[in-house]
């Protein structure tokens, strides 16, 4: 189908319309591909937004947004349900009736087919030989699609095509009409020397051949730029790193996500390749955890005495969510040859990592953390009993 640009504004109003009645809950596509504009180059979240003020007591879910939406107006909906915070939806929620959830990715899915379940999602995707698939993330989208949710998207021209799920059902689908703008640049940031040294450390403990899960950041990017054996990628959020380590000849098969989140370098790179599948494989404890080591690197906000894991904020101050913390820290240390490690400096703007007491609640519990890494030294939990853990924690931070 091809609408002018008004038209296709137009659409967007009357099919929201047809379908929003007081008590309705919303759900937006997340990831680098967050809707932002139609073709005329109005925002998609103010028509919504519009709409939704328009018709009352609307409820609107959000997940990882790795920038603001352009145009959404929180005051219009009468209830905005977080499913991630930090990121894109700090503004938000400022708001008083804005509110995120502390659950880890592996629940989302339950969560969405459950209390939070949405009458619509309103979505970007792709086409490819006529038919239509997600571009640069798949998430929780994918099964709200599959298991009924009523669905309107646009197609986004500028975006990569990187699912490696099956084309989506065009009859489960109502096309409002085309974007242009392609997925969120988010380019990576540069590691310096002392997530340099973290990564060597971590990597002295990666078996060749093993599956590695790593986060999106400077130490991220540490990590597959100083691999030296070849390395399978089964994550959440796959960074432009994976492109060179590719390119080196150390990355083996295809790699695994749910999200891209990176450059341009990165969407040219994976147009095309199978990468991307839903939370229900990529944060599944039960896959992961069996077949090639899984090593699972991840970071913390705190750690107190015996190894509980704060990845949230310190005390009111919100950083980020659980996300696939708990997820991959579980299934590293579940996996015969893997490991669950925790990669910090030994301090951070003049403070340690090491607290007597968590400031928020524990986004991953001790016993799922095998070993932690600074760049002086580490602490290999396995085996440690409470006492020992304790020594073996102080000792690294001393």
């Amino acid at each position: 189908m091809s609408l002018a640009p008004k038209a296709c504004r137009d659409e967007l109003t009357s099919q929201l319309r047809a379908r929003l009645r007081p008590g309705t809950t919303i759900a937006l596509g997340d990831g680098v591909g967050q809707l932002r504009t139609m073709e005329d180059g109005s925002a998609v979240c103010a028509a919504l937004s519009a709409v939704a003020a328009e018709i009352g007591e609307q409820r609107l879910v959000l997940g990882w947004l790795p920038a603001p939406l352009q145009g959404l107006d929180p005051t219009a909906f009468s209830e905005t349900v977080a499913l991630m915070p930090g990121w894109g939806v700090r503004a938000a929620l400022r708001h008083p009736g804005a509110r995120f959830i502390p659950t880890s990715l592996a629940a989302i899915p339950k969560l969405l087919n459950g209390p939070l379940r949405p009458d619509v999602l309103v979505t970007r995707l792709v086409t490819r030989d006529g038919r239509l698939y997600f571009g640069t993330e798949v998430s929780w989208q994918r099964e709200l699609i599959d298991t009924g949710v009523d669905v309107l998207a646009f197609i986004d021209t500028a975006s990569p095509a990187a699912s490696a799920e099956a084309a989506l059902d065009r009859a489960r689908v109502t096309v409002l009409g085309y974007t242009h703008d392609g997925p969120v640049s988010v380019p990576p940031k540069e590691p310096d020397a002392l997530h340099d040294a973290l990564a060597e450390r971590v990597l002295s403990f990666m078996p060749a051949g093993a599956r590695l899960q790593y986060g999106p950041g400077q130490l991220g990017t540490a990590l597959l730029r100083n691999a030296q054996v070849p390395l399978r990628i089964d994550t959440g959020l796959m960074t432009d790193e994976v492109v060179d380590l590719d390119r080196r000849g150390l990355l083996i098969g295809e790699p695994s996500a749910t999200y891209l989140i990176g450059s341009e370098r990165l969407y040219r790179w994976a147009d095309g390749r199978p990468i991307l599948r839903g939370l229900d494989h990529t944060h599944d404890a039960r896959r992961l955890s069996t077949g090639a080591p899984f090593v699972a690197v991840n970071t913390a906000i705190e750690i107190d005495p015996v190894g509980q894991i704060n990845v949230e904020g310190v005390s009111d101050k919100v950083v980020g969510g659980i996300g696939g913390h708990p997820d991959y820290c579980a299934a590293g240390r579940l996996s015969r040859a893997g490991l669950s490690v925790i990669a910090v400096p030994s301090r951070f703007n003049g403070r340690s990592p090491l607290v007597k007491n968590l400031s928020r609640p524990a986004s991953t519990p001790a016993h799922d953390v095998d070993m932690i890494v600074t760049e002086t030294g580490h602490a290999d939990l396995r085996g440690a009993d409470w006492a020992q853990r304790r020594a073996l924690i102080a000792a690294l931070f001393d």
